[in-house]
């Protein structure tokens, strides 16, 4: 059961075959927003055995004849459903009195044929079921509507029958009027329309003083009305194509669907979202603000740590001895990069609102970000159980969304929610800001404690090391709760090596913002050496003109000229502990995220052939746990 299908006549009009179609085409329609059930309403509506009450009227002269029910006959004839109800099909109606909803405006809408259609969909099919739905039936306790919607049939058997929560009248001896195609419930109460998490994304909030629609108009874009061969029906073949009788279409949304976005069924009147929209004036604040950590150039030029092709002194990669002094102070710029060595960006598709790639990476990506973190399950009671009770969140309380992001500093979530909505299938709020910690969604924390290369005089790797929780206390390491051991890498040298080593880490997922960087440094007491380290940390990067460029950390910024870099003192770590070392800030100035290049970062010993005294002072093993760039942002 989809609730987008919708069974079309196509009055034997061509329509091109879906079948066979290769690529994007079979897998696009894998998204599509399908339910649990089937159509046939098996989950909610049985067909009662005896179905056909003895009374000899039909559902429409039995409504036509209450005098209490004339608003609803008035507003079934202008919309054409009183021959709907006057035909054999079986249903049941429950029928609001007059006074308990607002005919003139339905009156309105059913004049016009534009809109004619949503009082039917949204007004009439709230109020009527297949088949016939007696009190007397325990298990008939939601009902599968017309509209698709789920409603509670509470209070059987018992004095107090209510439909969606409102009273049913009583007629004599029994609550329904049998009719020879159904039955019949007079209900104190209209059953209000309400969309589901899906639906609520385009329904019209600007009678509520605001507008939602830069959020609509994104979601709507990935929207697509795709054809379903095996529920239509097959006609002839005209011209070479398929000819449809009835054709049934559904509607997809690989925005909402898809794995790598939100990940979520909001269609399904099963399930249980709270979905949270932002409105035109928290996207554009949003969109300004998380644009800024996405700019992007194409081609991106960067270093391939993979590469070998400069060599010095026998060391592949290695560093290379600066012009004015003839030291070992850092590893040049062109080492390893290869000049048609570039990552170049996907051209934007066809129907996209910006068409030069730059820009539109960077304005996809932006939106992505803010729709990403707007559903989240309600069923997950261990995170979300406030979004369903409604009880005011605290500082510490975490929510779980549906694209796998745990959200944190919730104590300005309800300040910024200017306004709650029911759900046919959970809730809806909207909001004048974005709430959500940068850290927590577009600008995470980045660590990485795999090498994309070691440079050693003989080209060794290296070797992932873990030390076990219960092998050491707090006083030499206190590891986070998520992290079982202690992992580190240290680079695979013979004994007794007459180089120390450099390892070269990647930065993944770089953004265009100011990162303070840091490195966490395991001590080789690991290895039962008592010595320090001591260490240099070179960072390379892409700059806005896209050029390769080089510069040395100095434990506050990033030397890059050769008089300043020649002065910067090395790092020394605490022997005794695993030390986290702070190695400066830096602004990158272009963004490597969703692309094939990184720049990365150097750590080298600074002992080497040429200072063989300084081998008994410090160990010349290089150890490290991670590398970690914390972007700079409101929240940290």
């Amino acid at each position: 059961m989809n609730i987008f299908r919708h069974i079309v006549n196509a009055f034997r009009t061509p329509v091109h075959s879906l079948r066979g179609r290769a690529g994007g085409e079979a897998a696009f329609c894998g998204l599509c927003l399908l339910l649990s059930s089937c159509s046939d309403f098996n989950d909610y509506n049985s067909v009662v055995v005896d179905a056909n009450p003895s009374a000899e009227k039909t559902l429409w002269e039995n409504i036509s004849a209450k005098g209490e029910l004339s608003d609803f006959a008035q507003v079934l004839q202008a919309v054409g459903y009183d021959a709907m109800l006057n035909a054999p099909t079986t249903y049941t109606v429950w029928a609001p009195v007059n006074g308990t909803f607002n005919k003139d405006s339905l009156m309105s809408l059913a004049q016009n044929a534009a809109t004619r259609k949503q009082v039917i969909e949204q007004f009439v099919y709230d109020h009527v079921a297949n088949y016939s739905h007696l009190e007397s039936n325990p298990n008939d306790t939601v009902v599968y509507m017309l509209s698709k919607k789920l409603i509670h049939f509470s209070g059987k058997n018992t004095d107090c029958l209510t439909f969606d929560g409102k009273t049913i009248n009583r007629g004599g001896d029994a609550f329904n009027t049998p009719s020879s195609n159904g039955l019949l419930y007079t209900l104190n109460g209209m059953v209000p329309f309400r969309p589901n998490a899906y639906e609520n994304f385009f329904t019209d909030k600007s009678r509520y003083g605001f507008t939602d629609s830069y959020f609509n108009s994104f979601v709507k874009r990935y929207e697509r009305v795709i054809l379903d061969e095996d529920a239509s029906v097959k006609g002839e073949i005209v011209n070479g194509n398929q000819v449809y009788d009835d054709s049934v279409t559904v509607v997809t949304n690989s925005l909402v669907t898809g794995f790598l976005h939100l990940n979520a069924r909001l269609d399904n009147e099963d399930s249980l979202y709270t979905v949270i929209i932002p409105t035109d004036v928290a996207w554009q604040n949003a969109y300004d603000k998380i644009k800024s950590y996405y700019k992007y150039i194409t081609p991106i030029k960067y270093q391939n740590l993979s590469s070998t092709s400069t060599d010095f002194a026998g060391k592949k990669g290695g560093t290379c001895p600066t012009s004015a002094t003839g030291k070992a102070t850092i590893l040049a710029a062109s080492a390893g990069v290869d000049a048609n060595n570039a990552a170049t960006l996907s051209a934007a598709p066809a129907d996209a609102e910006i068409h030069d790639a730059k820009a539109y990476w960077t304005d996809s990506i932006t939106k992505r970000w803010i729709v990403r973190n707007t559903a989240f399950s309600e069923t997950n009671r261990k995170y979300n159980s406030k979004l369903v009770s409604g009880a005011a969140f605290a500082k510490g309380d975490t929510l779980f969304s549906t694209s796998g992001n745990k959200l944190t500093g919730l104590d300005k979530l309800d300040g910024v929610t200017i306004f709650r909505q029911q759900l046919s299938n959970g809730h809806a709020r909207v909001i004048s800001e974005f709430p959500f910690l940068a850290s927590e969604t577009y600008a995470p924390v980045i660590k990485n404690r795999i090498p994309g290369r070691v440079v050693s005089t003989s080209g060794y790797g290296y070797d992932l090391m873990t030390l076990e929780r219960w092998q050491m206390d707090e006083s030499f390491c206190k590891l986070d709760d998520e992290d079982v051991n202690l992992k580190y890498v240290r680079a695979s040298l013979p004994e007794g090596s007459n180089f120390a080593p450099e390892l070269d880490f990647y930065l993944p997922d770089v953004l265009s913002t100011t990162y303070d960087i840091y490195a966490v440094v395991v001590p080789a007491i690991v290895d039962g050496s008592p010595l320090p380290y001591t260490l240099r940390f070179d960072l390379h990067y892409t700059d806005a003109n896209n050029q390769p460029q080089t510069g040395r950390l100095d434990g506050e910024t990033l030397q890059t000229t050769v008089a300043k870099i020649s002065k910067v003192k090395a790092f020394e770590n605490d022997p005794t502990k695993v030390d986290t070392l702070y190695l400066g800030k830096f602004t990158f100035p272009i963004c490597y995220y969703g692309t094939n290049a990184a720049p990365n970062i150097k750590v080298m010993s600074t002992l080497s052939s040429f200072s063989m005294s300084n081998k008994a002072k410090y160990d010349s093993q290089i150890r490290i746990a991670n590398i970690i760039l914390k972007p700079r942002s409101e929240d940290n």
